[in-house]
């Protein structure tokens, strides 16, 4: 075994050991995961000695077009920043497992599948504990443990070990899946049937089957555990489409769904705010590239996938468990969005490139001078550094900020060791606007935290809103200074931009105009904040003591009395 397949078995434990400590979504093992992940991966990534193939120049043509719309959006630095990391591990997965032997492709798959039966025990005892399904076991989100199990399930056809533990694996998955409760999943898992069992009669009775199977599972799920999200999603993909019209070429920036969505929130007129769906993903993971990334992002990304499947779709007929795997995520995809999910994307990468790895051999290339395979083991560093840059230091960053309770040291720290981090610059700002009195230390550093948390997270409305809050505090105690007039103004201004449709920010800047002496102006403001949000109690209330002060009795008494 060559160094480069010791580094591909070591990532590919490393992406297990991620699914089994819940995804590696909290600071502490996503730390030490991306550390490891970092050293193995960029040690074998620095052993590539080849040419990229036509498909992995597309790869890295879509990863730089990433960078590029992340810093034309610039709304969220950090989550670009992350996202385009969990990308770029993903594209060095698939690169280094698809070159590995056979031999080493069996290891790493048993090695994959080993870590779907513990994630697939995991639910099984969840839902033995909760008394019901619909669980994730070792995940946080059932849907993320099916797409894991699904995908595992073909590879039980090729990896090692004797035909009882595999049989025993095999079930042991299956009934996680069908636990999950996930209707993607079990769809998955109906056409991995449909493509690894062997045609006849078996095959047919085994599909209707299975089809009678889940097709009572889905009528039970609609029925007995209804989920509103299956009501939303055509809803929430109509709201992706939009913005991706308002952001065609460049998109909205990779990990920038969530701020866009504000100008998109969802009606729900049967809950106590109109609008307080968020979309949070974009229920589909070729929306979510096409609206992140913009048209010419998912088209360089489908221009890569075509060039792939030309070369191998030869090599595709001989290799049941990659095409059933394949379909298995082309199901999954099309229901969910796992673009920001990293455990899943790095699982699936390594799947199809150790199942393409044990089709055929790794495409011939030409070989490297020795002058560029030095140039390889710069390259390794690199993706090590990045790797460390935008997984394990923003997760460090939490891991401090989480430690204990906040202060002002601990703000220091956290900053220190993530400065585009936004979170301890909020807490210090609302923590300084808690303060019964403010002398003008006081109000600098309030002005300063607020000012440097939307200039490293300037695509949320909640930090411009506190921004404004804080000008609007000098505005009150400590004078009405013209600037500070005009930066609150401008900052409320930019809150009711990017969320129009909470009532919030429209009221603090109407609590700033009537402390003005613009009570007229506040009326106004607190009416726009009442038309995207008539449920909204406190506003009401305003409306009426602004209502006193101009001396419209009958104005404020019809506004308590709503």
């Amino acid at each position: 075994m060559t160094t480069r397949d010791a580094s591909v078995l070591g990532a590919a434990s490393m992406v297990v050991v991620a699914a089994i400590l819940g995804g590696a979504f909290y600071p502490g093992p996503r730390v030490i995961v991306g550390v490891l992940m970092a050293c193995s991966l960029g040690w074998a990534v620095g052993g590539v000695r080849d040419r990229p193939t036509p498909e992995e120049g597309a790869i890295l043509g879509f990863i730089v077009w990433a960078v590029v719309s992340a810093m034309a959006a610039a709304a969220a630095p950090l989550a670009a920043r992350e996202t385009v990391t969990v990308w770029i591990v993903a594209g060095g997965l698939f690169l280094v497992a698809r070159r590995v032997t056979e031999g080493t492709s069996r290891a790493a798959l048993t090695v994959i599948t080993a870590g779907g039966t513990i994630v697939a025990l995991g639910v099984v005892c969840e839902a033995l504990g909760f008394g019901g399904v619909r669980v994730g076991g070792l995940l946080e989100n059932p849907n993320v443990a099916a797409s894991l199990l699904v995908v595992s399930l073909p590879m039980l056809v090729v990896t090692e070990g004797r035909r009882w533990w595999r049989l025993a694996a095999g079930a042991t998955i299956v009934l996680g899946l069908i636990l999950t409760g996930s209707r993607a999943g079990l769809l998955a898992m109906l056409v991995c049937g449909a493509v690894i069992l062997p045609r006849g009669r078996g095959r047919s009775i085994g599909l209707l089957a299975g089809g009678l199977g889940i097709g009572a599972i889905l009528i039970w799920r609609f029925f007995g555990q209804p989920d509103v999200l299956a009501w939303f999603r055509p809803a929430i993909w109509s709201a992706v489409v939009r913005l991706w019209t308002d952001h065609p070429l460049l998109g909205v920036g990779p990990g920038g769904l969530v701020d866009a969505a504000g100008v998109e929130r969802l009606l729900h007129a049967d809950h106590v705010g109109q609008r307080q769906f968020l979309i949070a993903y974009a229920e589909s993971s070729p929306l979510a590239l096409l609206v992140q990334t913009g048209m010419v992002g998912f088209l360089i990304a489908a221009l890569a996938v075509f060039i792939w499947w030309r070369r191998t779709r030869d090599s595709l007929g001989s290799s049941k468990p990659l095409v059933a795997s394949l379909a298995a995520m082309a199901v999954i995809i099309a229901f969910h969005d796992l673009l920001t999910v990293d455990v899943v994307l790095w699982w699936w990468a390594l799947s199809i490139g150790l199942l393409e790895a044990g089709v055929h051999p790794p495409p011939p290339s030409e070989s490297l001078s020795t002058r560029w395979k030095g140039g390889r083991a710069c390259i390794g560093v690199v993706f090590t550094f990045v790797v460390l840059w935008g997984v394990v230091q923003p997760a460090w960053a939490r891991w401090i900020w989480r430690s204990a309770v906040p202060d002002e040291v601990l703000v220091a720290r956290a900053m220190r060791a993530e400065p585009w981090f936004d979170a301890p610059l909020e807490w210090r700002t609302r923590d300084l606007m808690k303060q019964e009195s403010w002398s003008w230390v006081t109000a600098a550093e309030a002005i300063s935290c607020g000012e440097w948390a939307v200039r490293v997270h300037p695509g949320t409305a909640r930090l411009w809103s506190v921004l404004g809050m804080t000008h609007a505090r000098v505005v009150t105690d400590l004078g009405p200074w013209p600037g500070s007039i005009e930066d609150a103004r401008r900052a409320f201004a930019r809150a009711v931009e990017l969320e129009p449709f909470q009532p919030w920010a429209w009221l603090e800047w109407a609590r700033l105009e009537r402390n003005l002496g613009h009570t007229s102006d506040a009326i106004d403001l607190v009416r726009r904040g009442l038309d995207a949000e008539p449920h909204a109690v406190r506003a009401r209330l305003f409306l009426a003591r602004l209502e006193l002060d101009r001396g419209n009795h009958e104005g404020a008494r019809e506004a308590y009395e709503r």
